[in-house]
């Protein structure tokens, strides 16, 4: 009895891994290669080159996109420093779909399938409302700063020189520059494929 079930077990693992082969080949063949390799090169500059470096107290530290969408999902700078805290939650869902979203116009028929194409910069724009409302977050604490030092005119120019420090302290790295031009370059594919076939 037990010889029938592993006997089952394995024919069915056989039929998966065939199938599996078989659709990965088809796969393969009817993707487009320059999109494959635009998603390769989004998912390298989104999780290994850094979008940001932080340059403070004679120390550095550098932030992936991957990072920062960490950041977002409720974790702390630190935590994303040490590479600690929380996950990226349905950021990073959102991030998957922005890395295979430019492959699917060439796996799918659907019409909406097009618009993979998009994903890379919807995402840039996620990540961009995300960290705007983060630096808001840090202006408005060095003002409540300000605030419990007596709201005088020092106290104003040191809350000032804190966000200043902090704008100062912020360099873009290579995959900043990367992750963008790849999403603006799928964006221009998108509008043309959406154009060619409307």
């Amino acid at each position: 009895m037990q010889d029938k079930t592993q006997d089952k077990n394995q024919d069915a693992l056989t039929q998966v891994k065939t199938h599996a082969a078989r659709w990965a080949a088809i796969a393969a063949q009817r993707v487009n290669r320059g999109d494959a390799v635009g998603a390769l090169l989004f998912l390298l500059a989104t999780t290994v080159f850094a979008v940001i470096t932080i340059n403070m107290m004679g120390s550095s530290a550098s932030l992936s996109f991957y990072d920062l969408l960490r950041m977002q999902n409720g974790g702390s700078m630190q935590g994303a420093l040490a590479g600690q805290g929380s996950g990226a939650g349905v950021y990073a869902l959102l991030w998957l779909l922005a890395v295979a979203g430019p492959v699917l116009p060439s796996l799918l028929t659907h019409r909406a399938a097009r618009l993979g194409y998009f994903a890379p910069l919807a995402l840039w724009v996620i990540a961009l409302i995300g960290v705007g409302l983060q630096v808001r977050e840090v202006v408005n604490a060095t003002r409540q700063f300000a605030g419990f030092m007596g709201n005088s005119r020092a106290s104003r120019s040191v809350a000032g020189d804190m966000v200043s420090n902090l704008w100062s302290s912020l360099s873009f790295g290579f995959g900043f520059y990367l992750s963008l031009a790849i999403a603006l370059a799928f964006t221009v594919r998108g509008v043309a494929v959406l154009r060619r076939r409307a």
